[in-house]
């Protein structure tokens, strides 16, 4: 037997420590005396007790010595990545948005161009052409603002769910828009076209979110966006009401909870931090640090979350790849049917990697390698990282940029989301036994 290399280890009181192994996901509370039996085994090859031992193998805290750990997650990243039941497609209905943020990475190459119906029609042939392979199909919906083309959303969800439903494809649908044209009317319709959940940003307060993304005009958009939340709270689906944070407004998320808790609609809507990120490799941009973004993430998360239901905050999950980019079943497919990996690379004539509409089109480039082929279990410094299981090389789209800032939060955050899992755990064991 051997220690993982995925193991960490947190003090929890004098009498106990949290073992927490980054490839199970599994977490535990482990006694000083076996702490310190654990610790004679790797470092002197003292034999573990029989039933220590036992207790380490259901976690992977030890294994076997002929396991490869770095082979399995390879072979599981792969297996993923290169799974040919999965189809996933983002899916710009429109180039165009009704704002203009300042921060807006997309802001120099959008266009106002709406989805064609041959557009339209291909991307039915793309489902079409592989309905009789697939499980699972996804769509989110983005932009540009994808409720400016909301005729196309609807047209063309109904097309895409008929099909999955005539051949047993399971469907998911999913949304981000800016909020400001949510209306009744349209939320209305969002059920029967399988749009369950949407992500809406804020920037803090109204000054700071009227100064942050306003209107192309200029005009003011908080209020409304506001007020299409808690009128229509009734008929929305599940918020997740993203809170762009940079140096300049670290504590927006104070204001914006308040606001929901004082209009009652927390149940539905979920704040949380979002990092703006340096796209365009400005010194002085004013954009967070990750290891800092991360402590007033999580810091946010769990002041926001109910103590009285002893929530779990930010705990770790485990990947196989990183996101559709890195992902064989995943594209992004513009209003002019041009295709991408990634999100961010939306309108850059350099990041595309292909074409619905124009047969004769032949993108000189090698994005599309650089996204599928990198293998973080062989590359420095991921493959040495004890964290490798929960990343899995970081945002695909950073790394190609060049941006050292693609590491997962966990990285920075890691002691305090254990300790939070472990309270909350013994919590509502706690209650569960005194309810019993």
């Amino acid at each position: 037997m051997k220690p993982s290399r995925y193991n960490h280890f947190f003090s929890y009181s004098d009498a106990q420590s949290i073992a927490y192994n980054a490839r199970s996901n599994s977490l535990a509370l482990i006694e000083k005396e076996n702490l310190e039996a654990y610790n004679d085994f790797c470092e002197h090859g003292k034999k573990l007790p029989s039933e220590l031992a036992d207790n380490l193998k259901k976690g992977f805290f030890v294994i076997e010595d002929f396991v490869d750990e770095l082979e399995s997650l390879q072979f599981t990243m792969l297996q993923s990545r290169y799974n040919t039941q999965y189809l996933g497609l983002t899916l710009a209905p429109t180039n165009d948005c009704n704002f203009a943020c300042t921060y807006c990475y997309e802001k120099n190459t959008l266009s106002s161009k709406y989805m064609s119906q041959e557009v339209q029609d291909k991307i039915v042939e793309m489902l079409e052409s592989r309905k009789k392979v697939i499980s699972h199909f996804s769509v989110a919906w983005y932009g540009g603002e994808p409720l400016m083309a909301f005729d196309v959303v609807e047209s063309l969800s109904k097309r895409l769910i008929e099909i999955c439903n005539e051949n047993d494809i399971t469907y998911s649908a999913f949304m981000i828009s800016n909020g400001y044209l949510l209306s009744r009317d349209i939320l209305l319709k969002l059920p029967e076209l399988e749009i369950k959940s949407m992500q809406i940003t804020i920037d803090g307060t109204e000054e700071v979110h009227n100064r942050n993304r306003p209107l192309i005009d200029g005009s003011k958009t908080f209020d409304t966006i506001i007020k299409n939340l808690i009128n229509n709270y009734d008929v929305i689906p599940k918020i997740s009401l993203r809170i762009n944070v940079d140096k300049s407004n670290v504590d927006a998320g104070r204001d914006i909870y308040q606001l929901l808790k004082e209009n009652s609609i927390l149940e539905k809507i979920t704040p949380y931090y979002g990092m703006i990120h340096n796209m365009e490799d400005r010194e002085d941009d004013g954009c967070l640090r990750t290891c800092d973004f991360a402590e007033i993430s999580y810091d946010f998360a769990n002041k926001s979350s109910d103590k009285s239901q002893h929530n779990i905050v930010q705990y770790p999950s485990l990947k196989s790849n990183y996101c559709g980019a890195d992902r064989l079943g995943g594209y992004l497919i513009d209003a002019e049917g041009y295709l991408y990996k990634c999100w961010h690379d939306l309108g850059v004539p350099d990041k595309r990697i292909g074409s619905l509409v124009k047969k004769d089109y032949h993108p000189i480039n090698n994005t599309y390698f650089e996204y599928m082929l990198f293998d973080p279990t062989l590359k420095e410094p991921c493959k040495d990282c004890n964290l490798l299981p929960v990343c899995m090389g970081g945002c695909p789209s950073m790394r190609l940029t060049g941006n050292v800032e693609k590491c997962t939060n966990h990285k920075y955050v890691l002691e305090k989301c254990l300790l939070n899992a472990t309270a909350s755990i013994k919590a509502k064991r706690e209650t569960a036994k005194s309810n019993s």
